[in-house]
């Protein structure tokens, strides 16, 4: 007990402390918390590592003969201390880096991929640690993603996203399904034990741009920007109105993302140049579901409001920043990482490595010069040029 007679927190009963623990789903939070003294770490398990559960087999999407493996990775703000720099050369005292993660399953080392592919990283700034220690280095996981590769090497064709629920470092892998959304916008379930994946059976033809899991919900949304609940059973219950009826003006764009931002549910209306529809993406589905020759030119951003069951359209992201990928969406903060600008949209074309960087203050578009890394010493204002728009881009000017 210290001098103000407050009992130190290692003083809480065990089962306390346990509870505690187990309401943290991320591998690295369970290791911090682990850390802190012998009465936490005697509270919890340690975590199993993500390379004696992943890569997992399953059974592949079109064939039942054959197989896949399901593979996971975690994005990240690392904040690594300072002197890490092998030259002598004045570092800043703590940076902060935007990584993905994804531990190997030889050895279990970890390995740095690409953020907006699954190149894998060799070539690291001089002022990257060459060794990350949990115990000096804060670890912050932003999101998973999984993605359905063949063992050999290579992403599944015809996938477009693919999210796992529940999620938890605790969940055992006869627990969760894994739901995807396949070439014409199908929605497919696999759950531990099945021999086949189940597509959803909609009388409808409706067609899905996203999916994500929010609030421990598996939520999809369609082409009109509608969001529909997927339960365990794999049946869909409507969760919110199309973007297209609520502030959207009548006007849908050409492929919607899910982002979850401050706990809200957003979605990012995308809208692409050329003459293309939104039925015609669908035969170049099996790279990437945006053909290179129909860039983006605009964005627009709604709000579920939970209260009133409506979209409203955001105008200013604020300090936020949304980051879309095919594999996973999220929005980060820029007082976790100031290495980019906030009010932005950062985003790719087809399977290239530019990064594109959308401002929904002025509604430009810009490359980024550099794409593997985003870093806290120096914003993007400075790192980016300009990109031409496509000729559509006056119609949506506003």
């Amino acid at each position: 007990m210290d001098r103000t007679g407050r009992r130190p927190w290692s003083d809480l009963p065990p089962e306390i402390l346990s509870m505690i623990g187990k309401r943290l789903d991320a591998r690295m939070d369970v290791l911090r918390f682990r850390s802190v003294c012998s009465s936490f770490r005697s509270s919890i398990p340690p975590p199993r590592r993500d390379a004696s559960r992943f890569p997992f087999p399953i059974p592949h999407l079109q064939s039942a003969s054959s197989s896949v493996i399901l593979c996971k990775s975690s994005v990240c703000v690392l904040e690594t201390p300072g002197g890490a720099s092998d030259s002598g050369a004045p570092s800043p005292p703590r940076t902060r880096w935007l990584v993905k993660l994804q531990e190997s399953s030889l050895g279990g080392d970890v390995q740095l991929l690409s953020l907006f592919s699954q190149r894998r990283i060799t070539y690291l700034p001089r002022n990257f640690p060459k060794v990350i220690d949990s115990l000096e280095s804060r670890v912050v996981e932003i999101c998973r993603e999984y993605r359905l590769e063949y063992s050999t090497s290579g992403i599944v064709p015809g996938v477009r996203k693919v999210v796992v629920s529940p999620d938890c470092v605790w969940t055992d892998l006869d627990e969760p399904g894994v739901y995807s959304i396949v070439e014409d916008g199908r929605l497919a379930c696999w759950k531990y034990g099945d021999e086949n994946w189940t597509y959803l059976d909609d009388q409808h033809g409706c067609s899905y741009d996203d999916i994500i899991v929010y609030e421990g919900k598996v939520c999809v949304v369609d082409w009109s920007g509608a969001v529909l609940l997927i339960d365990s059973s794999f049946r869909t219950q409507k969760f919110s109105p199309s973007i297209c009826s609520d502030g959207g003006g009548g006007s849908c764009g050409d492929c919607k993302h899910l982002v979850v931002s401050g706990g809200d549910l957003y979605v990012v209306d995308r809208y692409f140049g050329g003459n293309l529809g939104r039925f015609d993406i669908d035969a170049f589905m099996d790279d990437f579901p945006y053909p290179s020759f129909n860039e983006t030119f605009n964005f627009r951003v709604y709000r579920l409001d939970r209260q009133c069951g409506e979209w409203a359209e955001v105008k200013s992201l604020g300090n936020m920043a949304f980051f879309l990928s095919k594999n996973c969406s999220y929005a980060i903060s820029m007082h976790e990482l100031g290495g980019c600008n906030g009010n932005c949209i950062y985003f790719t074309e087809n399977t290239d490595s530019d990064v594109n960087v959308f401002s929904l203050e002025d509604r430009s578009i810009k490359w980024l010069i550099f794409s593997d890394f985003l870093m806290s010493t120096r914003g993007t204002s400075d790192l980016t040029r300009p990109k031409q728009m496509p000729s559509r881009s006056e119609e949506y000017s506003d």
